[in-house]
């Protein structure tokens, strides 16, 4: 295994810095779910790959809107473990099903962790895994619902998808990282880039990286004792992987364009990675006549469905689901 440690590099990936910040404060919690293999043979994907799933489906009530779940950077599918169990309770005939992203803690190809060899993987992993879902509820109204770096790859995969052909019938994104922080000089982006390009398979230590910065995530929690927490946290990154991650920052307001589903967007006011008028600027992006809500927490950080005020994060989510599945929005 290959680790960066030259100074020049360190100074040239301090955006990388920012962006591995967002790896994993999530709290591990038992709760009950139902666990399963996704097959990704998919001509979408062309290979024969599989990943591992939860699902909160309810025993006694077929779901008519199912939500398919895209869990953060360096997160795993039990970070919808909160809301799984809310909608169980609360909205039966939601479900949920949250897979385990490619390159992250879960992935079971344990080599994958840390890396990503093509992005475009991420797209093809969604697009697989959204036919399964389809498959298992026929009947029901898809809604991807992004975290963090997985609203990156939703509103990615979006714009991957036929314009004729929408991939789901709604979009939810909790705490998307729309731009850079203004404190990032222009040129650090590129240089990150650079460096992808010249060691893609180099791998640096998130400790490394951070350099003594601890952001907190929610109002009781800090990156650094989480991650010390946190069971399937990756130790080491590759520097294409943060250099996909960097590609994808920069590209998001570009894709607010080819959303064309109703969206919900839920953005903290105190979340480290951007502010409010950042999302805003976001939100302006997405084209007229599309159906788009924005709900912004001015005391919660980048971690909502781990928030001290998640029940009212996921009842605001429950009434925008209504809505969809009534037709309203």
């Amino acid at each position: 295994m290959v680790f960066c440690s030259l100074p020049q590099l360190r100074l040239t990936l301090a955006t990388g810095a920012g962006i591995l910040l967002l790896a994993a404060c999530a709290q591990d919690k038992s709760v009950g779910y139902d666990r399963g293999a996704a097959d990704a043979k998919s001509g979408l994907v062309g290979r024969d790959d599989t990943f591992g799933y939860r699902k909160w489906i309810s025993q006694e009530t077929e779901p008519d809107v199912v939500i398919i779940g895209v869990h953060g950077f360096s997160g795993a599918s039990i970070d919808y473990a909160n809301l799984g169990n809310h909608l169980l309770q609360n909205q039966p005939h939601t479900g949920l099903y949250a897979y385990e992203v490619r390159g992250q803690g879960g992935d079971p190809i344990y080599a994958r962790r840390g890396d990503i060899g093509d992005p475009r993987d991420w797209y093809r992993d969604l697009f697989a895994f959204t036919q399964m879902v389809k498959g298992l509820h026929p009947n029901a109204q898809i809604v991807w619902f992004g975290e963090s770096m997985g609203a990156l790859i939703a509103v990615h995969a979006w714009r991957e998808a036929p314009v004729n052909l929408p991939p789901c019938d709604g979009l939810i994104l909790s705490s998307p990282i729309v731009r850079f922080r203004d404190d990032i000089p222009d040129w650090t982006p590129n240089l990150v880039q650079i460096a992808a390009t010249t060691l893609p398979l180099a791998r640096i230590s998130l400790e490394t990286l951070a350099g003594g910065r601890d952001v907190q995530m929610t109002q009781t929690s800090h990156h650094a004792e989480q991650i010390k927490k946190n069971p399937y946290s990756v130790e080491e990154y590759t520097l294409r992987m943060i250099g996909a991650l960097s590609g994808h920052i920069r590209s998001m307001n570009d894709c607010a364009a080819n959303i064309r589903s109703p969206i919900l967007i839920l953005h903290g006011g105190k979340d480290y990675f951007n502010n409010d008028s950042d999302v805003r600027g976001f939100v302006a992006r997405i084209p007229w006549g599309i159906s788009k809500t924005y709900h912004n927490y001015p005391n919660a950080y980048h971690l909502l469905m781990y928030d001290e005020k998640k029940e009212t994060i996921f009842r605001d989510t429950e009434n925008w689901l209504d809505r969809l599945r009534k037709g309203r929005l």
